[in-house]
């Protein structure tokens, strides 16, 4: 089998020389190999730039995007143009492209910048009226046919874009028949571009469905959360607006109730009003989280009174505070800030049903201030911890998730970042990272 093997790489070696031989030495094959496969290097760079270019800025279509990125590649082709061919360089590649993607607007501005820079390096030629009047044939060819291109099933516009440019080498190997070339340098020629556009359109058609299909993902991923954040405030607003009805309306209808129950029933109404109010609160600093007015927060300062106000909470549920706080300056909104520590403090010590400590504790280092906040409480699941800040998401049996989805929205704001980490039975712990504004 070996024996095999290397008689039949010697055969294909020796019909490769004998070849070569008759038509062209090796140097000349590899030099006119180099020349066409650095053109559509050129080419295939100015692809994924248009493409790059399109998904940053949002603008597939972009006339402008089109015209400066192909202008650019045919540039560069203009430059590298080939020797001893009657192709001189792939130029029309690109200007075929830019024609079919963009109409005949992107093909009057490539035949221009083709026109002028041709002059502007090579001069005046006698060849260049020829030249003129090819590309325009071309480029309005192309610009006609843009729109039903466009709209066109894949193989469609491969086969266009193929058929275009082997058309047009075709009119140009005609126009230069007097020129002497060999047979390799005319086959060679005569189906390296047309083979060379059939791979381009299929990765820019490729490269182009992906983007569509990825844009289709953000908007589903946009609608899907629309939905969600609707069902969710929807389900937990109409609970306390529910009763709150009821209740107003047994003091309506029962005169005889005393007044006693009376001042009872009201104030459980205003409470559950209370509960519909920062559900809706929470949804606005969810959706508008960004702090309106920024000021200078000593951590240690705001931390301080974080511990003054859930102190009394934490020793109606057992739990004990362990705190060690560091004193630096960040920036941000006090009051959010506040809110954000407050819900995360109060989901830690609702953790802890059966008493614990709670542990907050700041260190500083390379520029940043690292709050640390755990808890010796339940703990969470893998699952749970990817799940955390998702809406109408909570591991608590009566929450609403609305707590955390604040909290990402508050530290993401403030330019920090969240990282949590849990075990089942051994506690959470939340770490918040935040930039110094002024080191003390």
């Amino acid at each position: 089998m070996v024996l095999y093997c290397v008689k039949l790489l010697n055969l294909q070696t020796t019909i490769y020389r004998y070849l070569t031989n008759i038509f062209l030495n090796e140097s000349q094959v590899e030099y006119m190999l180099y020349e066409l496969i650095l053109n559509l290097l050129f080419i295939l760079v100015g692809i994924f730039v248009h493409h790059i270019w399109a998904e940053k800025t949002g603008h597939y279509q972009s006339k402008m995007i089109i015209s400066v990125v192909f202008s650019i590649t045919i540039g560069l082709c203009i430059i590298f143009r080939f020797h001893e061919s009657f192709l001189h360089d792939l130029k029309f590649i690109p200007f075929i492209i830019g024609g079919l993607y963009g109409g005949i607007f992107v093909a009057a501005i490539l035949f221009s910048f083709i026109v002028l820079f041709t002059i502007f390096i090579y001069g005046f030629t006698g060849s260049i009226g020829t030249i003129m009047i090819i590309f325009v044939i071309l480029g309005l060819a192309c610009g006609l046919i843009s729109k039903k291109f466009i709209d066109s099933k894949l193989s469609e516009k491969l086969t266009i874009m193929t058929c275009i440019a082997f058309i047009f080498t075709v009119i140009m190997f005609l126009w230069r028949q007097n020129e002497e070339t060999s047979i390799v340098h005319t086959l060679l020629y005569l189906n390296f571009p047309a083979l060379s556009m059939f791979v381009i359109g299929y990765i820019m058609e490729s490269i182009r469905g992906t983007i569509l299909l990825r844009q289709q993902i953000a908007k589903s991923e946009k609608s899907e959360i629309v939905s969600q954040l609707a069902a969710s405030v929807s389900h937990e607003v109409r609970n306390p607006l529910t009763v709150t009805r009821g209740f107003l309306q047994l003091v309506l209808e029962d005169d005889e109730l005393p007044q006693e129950k009376r001042k009872s029933y009201i104030k459980l109404a205003i409470d559950e009003l209370d509960t519909a109010s920062n559900i809706i609160n929470d949804y606005l600093t969810f959706a508008k989280p960004a702090p309106t007015n920024w000021e200078l927060l000593d951590i240690e300062v705001q931390l301080n009174q974080i511990e003054d106000i859930i102190l009394t909470y934490a020793n109606m549920n057992s739990v004990s505070l362990d705190t060690e706080f560091a004193s630096c300056i960040i920036q941000g909104n006090k009051q959010q800030f506040h809110q954000c520590l407050l819900n995360i403090t109060k989901n830690c010590i609702e953790a802890m049903p059966n008493g614990g400590v709670l542990s907050i504790y700041t260190s500083i280092f390379q520029h940043h201030v690292l709050i640390q906040i755990s808890d010796t409480g339940v703990g969470m699941t893998e699952e749970q911890i990817n799940r955390i800040g998702e809406p109408y998401f909570s591991t608590k049996e009566k929450g609403t998730g609305l707590g955390m989805m604040v909290v990402f929205s508050i530290v993401k704001a403030m330019k920090g970042t969240i990282s949590i980490q849990s075990k089942v039975g051994y506690g959470t712990k939340i770490s918040l990272r935040f930039p110094i504004a002024i080191p003390k």
